[in-house]
């Protein structure tokens, strides 16, 4: 690189309180004192400029300087390369004392004039090739923390190695990068022995903020940021002034100073300053190398913190976008009162039993429970009790060892032990066998349980919230369910209204379903028909919910035009002959469903399970109960 100018080799305007300074090239140390009021100072290659370069990096006309009434901006000229201030591309910003400009090759420091060349003698040294300034690149920084490591110098090792071990578990204790950067200058301070311990960092705007400084008695506050914009600039470890390793001559620097850049995983995030008053011991080596170790650190830690904030944020946005779909939609009084004792039952741990015909909510409601109680942000788990055989069922619910059974060919955790700390939702509880509840019975006492085939006692913590769309009581009567489950289960017993009871629900979640299909397939209807609205308004549901989300899927599927008509419902009554409190099975229902459906779909049974969500084997299954 090009030695250092004598810094009386100036460009001087006329003083204005700040100046530029060239920190290397020919020029080294030229300055540029700043007028307010004054015309703007160009920077560019043409020899013309206020302040020319010689780098053929830079564009004619590449930059320029002026004052808008209330802060000094730079501003970038359409050059060929860009302008950086701070390690950052910028078009136009606001210049801050201790901002660095880079243009092309050449380094420019934006200061006040009481922090000008004088008074920081080491200012142009920074970047000039001398040897009173010792850079580590980054090549290098990983085999100087190496040698640290292995280093002969008991001394040093005594010194440092227990503050980086105390440092590294710290700095992964913390939850915030603003401690973080409190707690590494405090302790870099006291471990190097520093006047001052600064830490920068790049915020959002790409603006250096200072997040951290520890300074001792009687020490001056060093505010600007100059060392610190040059390690980020170059990447590179900075040494000013050393009692062992630099010298110019006879004479050793008087401003002692160190600057480290923090790594971070898209280049540099900031920068570790550290300065020494005169009368104090010189920086060394070891000093060097251990805030580039404590900068490595930092580093780390801050992409930790970044990345937990990360996944919260996103948690967070997921919860927000999932809010309307975990709760029951509804304005009706029956839907309020339900909200309302749901609410006043999530902070409590009891069991819950919730009630209701098939199709009425009984998932949702328990995901509320789970949701707005203590265990929200642990797992929430579902089991349709009804979908497993007797010895499948146990082994989903309470695992099994491999070799259990045959196809056991590894251990499988059961869905209790998934639920640990959370909450466990057994839909349709009523399906049990009496087996299964006896197990379930002990969980619900505090007992431990044990894997199918296995011996190991297992412990959970989970809270059970319990559905069936089945008289239980009439089913104790009869002997098919325990009668100690049945009332350890309904602790507390909650009924959710059928949709036909729940007034103008119906078309508010017809509406809502009619957006969500059109958003999802980008075409379909618009709006109902008015005989559609009267049909779904009169219509009893017998599926509830669940019926009329399939019937608007449907409709927007199969609907022509921009309505949907009384036929794409599949509601094959006349509206009024149907009273509103009528009544017909879940086979009816269900046989009346699939009928319409293959008749719309003109026999095509591939379409048709594609229609009803389910496969080529079920649907004979149902066409078997048909017939």
């Amino acid at each position: 690189m090009e030695r250092m100018s004598n810094t009386n080799d100036r460009l001087q305007l006329r003083d204005d309180g700040h100046v530029l300074v060239v920190l290397n090239g020919p020029f080294a140390g030229a300055t540029v004192t700043l007028e307010v009021g004054g015309r703007p100072v160009s920077i560019g290659r043409d020899r013309s400029r206020e302040l020319p370069l010689d780098d053929p990096l830079a564009s004619r006309l590449h930059c320029r300087v002026w004052h808008d009434g209330q802060h000094w901006q730079i501003e970038d000229c359409g050059s060929s390369n860009g302008t950086k201030v701070n390690a950052q591309f910028v078009e136009r910003t606001v210049l801050e004392t201790g901002d660095l400009i880079r243009v092309g090759d050449r380094l420019i420091v934006f200061l006040q004039q009481s922090d000008s060349i004088e008074q920081a003698a080491w200012g142009p040294s920074l970047v000039a090739d001398t040897t009173a300034v010792v850079r580590v690149s980054r090549e290098d920084r990983a085999a100087r923390l190496a040698g640290m490591l292995d280093s002969d110098d008991a001394d040093a090792s005594h010194r440092y190695l227990p503050v980086l071990y105390r440092v590294a578990t710290m700095l992964h204790e913390q939850t915030s990068a603003a401690t973080l950067c409190k707690n590494i200058a405090r302790t870099a301070c006291q471990a190097i022995e520093a006047g001052q311990v600064n830490v920068w960092m790049t915020d959002t705007s790409g603006r250096l903020r200072r997040m951290s400084s520890a300074l001792r008695d009687k020490c001056p506050d060093r505010s600007s940021h100059l060392l610190a914009s040059v390690a980020m600039e170059r990447d590179e470890a900075i040494l000013i002034g050393s009692g062992d390793e630099v010298a110019v001559g006879e004479r050793r620097t008087e401003e002692m100073g160190m600057a480290v850049p923090i790594p971070g995983r898209g280049g540099v995030r900031g920068a570790i300053e550290c300065f020494h008053p005169a009368e104090g011991r010189w920086f060394g080596g070891r000093d060097l190398e251990f805030l580039m170790a404590v900068s490595h650190q930092l580093g780390l830690a801050l992409e930790n913190i970044e990345h937990r904030e990360k996944l919260e944020r996103a948690n967070d946005n997921l919860r927000i976008q999932l809010g309307d779909r975990r709760r029951i939609i509804g304005d009706s009084m029956a839907v309020k009162q339900l909200t309302q004792q749901l609410h006043r039952i999530a902070p409590t741990t009891s069991t819950v039993l919730l009630l209701g015909e098939s199709g009425t909510g009984k998932e949702l409601a328990s995901q509320m429970i789970h949701e707005l109680s203590p265990r929200g942000a642990g797992p929430f788990v579902a089991v349709n009790c009804a979908a497993f055989n007797e010895s499948l069922l146990e082994s989903e619910l309470f695992g099994h060892e491999e070799g259990a059974f045959t196809g056991a060919q590894s251990r499988r955790l059961g869905q209790f032990e998934r639920a640990h700390r959370g909450t466990i939702f057994l839909d349709e509880v009523g399906e049990m066998s009496l087996a299964c509840q006896a197990k379930l019975l002990r969980i619900l006492e505090g007992h431990r349980f044990e894997r199918v085939g296995g011996v190991e006692s297992i412990g959970v913590d989970v809270r059970i919230v319990a559905a069936t769309n089945r008289d239980l009581k009439q089913m104790v009567d009869a002997g098919e369910f325990r009668d100690d489950l049945y009332y350890r289960l309904r602790v507390i017993e909650v009924s959710l209204p059928p949709l036909r009871e729940r007034g103008d629900d119906i078309l508010l979640l017809a509406e809502m379903f009619l957006v969500e299909f059109r958003q999802k397939t980008g075409h379909g209807p618009v709006r109902f028909s008015t005989q559609a609205i009267e049909a779904i308004r009169h219509y009893a549901w017998p599926g509830n919910v669940r019926e009329l989300r399939n019937a608007v899927e449907r409709a927007v599927v199969l609907a022509c035009g921009d309505e949907v008509g009384i036929g794409d419902l599949a509601i094959l009554q006349d509206p009024s002959s149907v009273q509103r409190h009528g009544l017909i099975s879940l086979a009816d229902a269900e046989r009346r469903h699939i009928e319409y459906v293959l008749h719309r779909c003109d026999g095509n049974k591939t379409q048709a399970c594609r229609i009803l969500r389910i496969g080529r084997g079920t649907l004979y299954s149902k066409l078997r109960e048909v017939e």
